[in-house]
């Protein structure tokens, strides 16, 4: 199978060509933003027209992944995670290209949720609540009308928490990595975060790729029920960033003094996010096979 990805470079693309590419699928990735403009209609047409062929599936990997950055520029999180998806529809559909495409999505489009709504399930309600899930609700707005006007099969995956090795450190667990870490080179002496009894639904990002491939897999050989295949990608499980904090000490050898940081306090972050997993577990029979201690171990070793 010949895969087309957007993103490539990225933290989740560099996993996905590694787990495409040992299933024995060819893996052509798209450049880096400063040579090609996820957004650029025309310049996505030029590369796929320069690439020897058709692939036989797309994923859609680029766009904003953290969700302040969002906050920080709502005007771009629209104009990549949305625009950049349009952009890629209109150039596969000006190409002549209508092959299976898998969108990268987010659970923050559910927002915050209740507790009696855990685990959320895909036919929970859109909640968003800041400018980053609201861009991710368009997109999948977009994916919507490519699959009911155009024919494309497409999949979008709400993707819960996800990290690994690579992982930039403004996501909590390798930014908790780096700071135990200080402590450990006596470079600091406590480690300071903010709300630390938050519980979050958290995967190793190689499981995550996993989940991908099955998936732009199953949807190839059309085993998938509708043309528009929306589905969470969860552990179903929770950690608090306390415990994080904990283990990623007992695999480093020091012993955590935890120190709050206002201005690492959010006023407003949910109490508990918790994904429902069944749907992909029944569809293409995907669980998360890492321990998470081996994914902390894993993290701390690439500092």
């Amino acid at each position: 199978m010949r895969v087309f990805v957007t993103g490539a470079i990225g933290f989740v693309g560099q996993w996905l060509e590694k787990e495409l590419s040992r299933q024995g699928h060819k893996v052509v990735g798209t450049p880096g933003p400063d040579v090609l403009d996820i957004a650029d209609r025309s310049g996505l047409v030029r590369w796929l027209d320069n690439l020897g062929g058709p692939p036989d599936a797309v994923v859609h990997l680029a766009g904003m992944a953290f969700a302040p950055d969002g906050a920080d520029d709502p005007a771009e999180a629209f104009r990549v995670n949305v625009g950049g998806t349009v952009a890629l529809f209109e150039a596969l559909r000006e190409i002549g290209i209508q092959v299976p495409v898998l969108v990268s999505g987010s659970s923050d489009v559910y927002g915050t949720p209740r507790p009696e709504d855990l685990p959320l399930c895909e036919d929970a309600p859109f909640a968003p609540d800041s400018s980053y899930a609201l861009s991710k609700v368009a997109q999948e707005g977009v994916a919507a009308e490519a699959a009911a006007r155009h024919g494309f099969p497409v999949v979008v995956t709400r993707s819960f928490n996800h990290t690994g090795p690579g992982q930039r450190p403004v996501f909590v667990v390798p930014a908790m990595a780096q700071r135990v870490m200080a402590v450990k080179r006596g470079q600091a002496t406590t480690i300071p975060a903010g709300n630390i009894d938050v519980r979050r639904d958290l995967t190793d990002v190689r499981d995550v790729v996993v989940a991908y491939r099955l998936l732009i897999e199953a949807s190839v050989r059309g085993l998938l029920e509708d043309r528009f295949t929306v589905v969470n990608v969860a552990s179903g499980e929770v950690v608090t960033v306390r415990s994080v904090i904990e283990q990623l000490s007992v695999l480093a050898g020091v012993v955590p003094v935890i120190e709050i940081d206002p201005a690492l306090v959010r006023a407003d972050d949910p109490v508990e996010i918790r994904g429902d997993a069944a749907l992909i577990r029944r569809i293409v029979g995907w669980q998360p096979v890492i321990p998470f201690d081996q994914t902390l171990r894993d993290v701390l070793a690439t500092l």
